[in-house]
């Protein structure tokens, strides 16, 4: 079985690597249109924030997931901060599950359709999505003149190793 722990680590250790970089991002390119998924940087990662809390409720046991509304509206740094926050739980909560072996993980989508998973699934799911939209915040970067690190899995595992 995948070491799902280590996984939920990889993401939050990426997606923070990248929080950090959009951080650094003048204002005015927030929502700058670019195209792509979602066409700025900031309802990229406003999708990335939804996706994860969503994951987050889910893991605990919440079968459906209503986002906040005023998330909608609010700025990049303030989105960056509550998925930040979203990381650090993702990670606490998958190692809590973790040791129970591979527990099958109910929910019902925004679309109504229920499923269940088993939790190496959902992790795997999670990780692969925000690589995905990761990948896309990384070209809105470089559109806008920023040079974005790299959060590729190896680097990642040669800093685990340090």
């Amino acid at each position: 079985m995948t070491d799902l722990v280590k996984l939920t680590r990889y993401q939050q250790w990426a997606n923070k690597k990248t929080a950090h970089q959009l951080q650094s991002l003048p204002a005015d390119v927030a929502d700058k249109e670019l195209g792509g998924s979602f066409p700025t940087i900031r309802l990229t990662l406003l999708h990335m924030l939804q996706a994860d809390y969503r994951w987050l409720y889910r893991l605990n046991g919440v079968l459906i997931v209503e986002i906040p509304a005023t998330w909608q509206n609010e700025t990049l740094p303030a989105l960056i901060n509550l998925w930040l926050d979203v990381q650090d739980q993702l990670l606490k909560r998958t190692g809590e599950l973790a040791p129970q072996g591979n527990p099958i993980i109910k929910f019902t989508t925004a679309k109504g359709d229920t499923f269940q998973l088993p939790l190496e699934e959902v992790i795997t799911h999670v990780v692969n999505h925000s690589t995905y939209h990761r990948g896309q915040l990384v070209n809105m970067m470089r559109m806008v003149g920023a040079q974005p690190e790299s959060t590729d899995y190896f680097l990642f595992v040669v800093h685990e190793l340090k």
